[in-house]
């Protein structure tokens, strides 16, 4: 088949259905509602998409202008520098994978390499995977434990 045919065949009808959903669908129709409240005006939080993914974004907007980026917990542990948020998997601006303090700006929490949930047995540090067979290791006092499963 030639190239112009297959378009000629496919476009006219393609084009009327978009053309018709484009008026059935608003942007807000996209948007996911959450049980999350804004902590600025509290107003519900929604999931929206961007150019880097999804977000939470306040739904007062453009009164109110808050946002959040979606995480996930990937170690349900306490943060072992502020004490009071979670460690989150997070990623670059250049898509590395690192490690860091859900309170961020207030706590300034990293870490390259992934937390494991126990604590180290001997001091009571964070142990973290190292190496390329990714033993637990901690970062205080150097344990490390094989015992642990990774």
């Amino acid at each position: 088949m030639e190239y112009a045919d297959v378009l000629k065949s496919f476009y006219p009808d393609f084009q009327a259905k978009l053309e018709e959903k484009e008026k059935n669908v608003t942007k807000h129709d996209l948007d996911e509602k959450t049980d999350e409240v804004c902590e600025k005006c509290g107003k519900p939080m929604i999931v929206k998409m961007g150019r880097f993914g999804k977000f939470l974004a306040c739904s007062g907007f453009p009164d109110c202008k808050n946002t959040k980026s979606l995480t996930q917990a990937v170690v349900v542990m306490d943060c072992p520098k502020c004490k009071e948020g979670q460690v989150v998997e997070k990623r670059t601006k250049r898509g590395k994978i690192f490690w860091g303090c859900n309170n961020y700006p207030k706590c300034d929490f990293a870490s390259w390499e992934e937390p494991v949930p126990e604590k180290c047995p001997t001091c009571g540090g964070l142990m973290t995977l190292k190496g390329k067979n990714k033993i637990p290791t901690c970062g205080e006092c150097g344990f490390e434990d094989k015992e642990i499963k990774t």
